[in-house]
């Protein structure tokens, strides 16, 4: 039962990503962040917990890996990963610190592997996985770059103005890169909603293609809201 349990989680993808419970309403942070950056900063230190649903594309060579799913994320260390749409829908990957997770599939939650977090059994077309969708994760890697960002407006996405925040890949890597995008990937380009400093699209490039693109909408914040609504 072991290996028809670990088949039906195959090679989903990122995220990723990435996020519960007696949700709120998602507000508008208070005036006074100085750039995008610190807008997601802002943001992030004021959640709980959140969860997100993520559309994800991604490329490599001639082929392609498109998916749903749906990411949640509670401080310090749990999420979950449940996959959606796409190969191996309906699988679900959950996370407790460290680099082990369990993957099942729903609803049979009593199969549970155990596994490594960066499985090529548990990770998308080009590595990404549970770890590669986390919020605070991400702003750490922008934050001990900050010197080699780069921002402006960036696109209206859906309704909503966003920063664009860019990082060109210089002789470094982020710590949740998966082995794929390590010295492949050279630019990562991160739009952040103005109002709410939550991250929207992520896109990364090697070289001028597009390699993975991230979607990410339909936000639910578990933590108090703040700042005028």
């Amino acid at each position: 039962m072991k290996d028809a349990t670990i088949s039906l989680v195959t090679r989903p993808p990122l995220l990723a990503t990435a996020f519960c419970c007696a949700a709120l309403l998602v507000t508008a942070l208070p005036l006074g962040a100085a750039s995008g950056f610190d807008l997601m900063q802002q943001r992030w230190e004021t959640l709980a917990g959140y969860s997100v649903t993520i559309e994800s594309h991604e490329v490599m060579g001639d082929q392609s890996d498109d998916h749903e799913f749906h990411y949640s994320f509670h401080k310090p260390t749990h999420a979950q990963l449940d996959i959606v749409r796409g190969t191996r829908s309906g699988g679900t990957i959950l996370w407790e610190g460290g680099d082990g997770v369990v993957a099942y599939k729903r609803p049979f939650t009593i199969l549970r592997e155990h596994a490594n977090a960066w499985d090529v059994n548990l990770t998308s077309l080009r590595g990404n996985g549970i770890l590669s969708s986390n919020m605070g994760d991400l702003i750490d890697c922008l934050g001990a770059h900050r010197g080699a960002l780069r921002e402006k407006p960036g696109p209206v996405l859906d309704g909503v103005a966003t920063d664009e925040i860019s990082l060109a890949y210089a002789g470094f890597t982020c710590p949740d890169d998966s082995t794929t995008d390590r010295g492949a990937v050279t630019l990562d380009v991160v739009d952040v909603a103005s109002a709410t400093g939550l991250v929207l699209l992520r896109t990364r490039y090697q070289g001028s293609a597009v390699v993975e693109r991230w979607e990410l909408k339909d936000y639910k914040i578990d933590a108090p809201s703040i700042g005028p609504g």
